[in-house]
């Protein structure tokens, strides 16, 4: 795999799906480190950037391979009916709709050492992202327009002591939280620090950046000689 070690400049893709790799393989390593301070919005935003680049990157790689043309003198995809460059797209649906639509067109030529069939739950979890973030801001800043899925966001949650309790005796694992209290030892708030705010997308991103990642090495390895 030629791509792994040369400049990106050189890349049959322009350099898209190395990057794709280099901030997946950064959500790897910061979901591997628990630190006080790791919270899930750059490992979300980590994954869901890498998604948007595989999906580049696979774009391109068939655009450049079976010969189709661009609307625009440059990489682009079409939403609905108009052109758009790919430098100016950030919206996952958009995305993976027009690669789909060309994926489409040139499926029976894909080699048949490769299964190329998409998993069926794949436009669901692209959806769920995409309904979240449609412009790659929603993991990139604390406050959205939406205050209420603002406060999901964090990973620190307001909780009561008997929520955190009844999870240790379910659980049988420590619950990391901070209690605090007044000047006269009144417990005043109760915060679980490890509180998973956003499950459904967590794993959606997860699954999507792993799928992707597998999918952009069949490209490069079957479709582009590893260049």
């Amino acid at each position: 795999m030629n791509y792994l070690i040369t400049p990106p400049s050189t890349h049959y893709d322009e350099g898209l799906g190395i990057t794709a790799c280099n901030f997946s393989s950064a959500a790897d390593i910061l979901k591997k480190h628990d630190e006080p301070m790791n919270e899930i919005l750059p490992l979300c935003y980590l994954q869901r950037h890498a998604i948007e680049l595989f999906l580049k990157s696979l774009i391109v790689i068939l655009h450049k391979k079976y010969k189709l043309p661009y609307g625009l003198n440059c990489p682009a995809i079409k939403v609905n009916n108009k052109w758009v460059s790919l430098s100016k797209t950030h919206n996952i649906s958009d995305l993976y709709n027009y690669f789909i639509s060309i994926y489409e067109k040139v499926m029976d030529k894909l080699p048949e050492t490769t299964s190329w069939e998409l998993p069926s739950d794949i436009n669901n979890k692209i959806k769920l992202i995409s309904g979240s973030d449609p412009k790659s801001t929603y993991f990139r800043y604390p406050e959205s327009s939406n205050s209420v899925q603002d406060n999901k966001k964090s990973s620190i949650q307001q909780e009561s002591v008997e929520s955190l309790f009844e999870k240790i005796e379910n659980s049988k694992e420590p619950v990391k939280c901070v209690l605090m209290y007044d000047q006269n030892d009144n417990l005043v708030e109760s915060y679980n620090m490890k509180s998973t705010t956003l499950p459904k997308i967590l794993k959606a991103l997860e699954d999507l950046n792993k799928f992707f990642y597998n999918m952009h090495a069949a490209f490069r390895f079957e479709l582009t000689k590893g260049s």
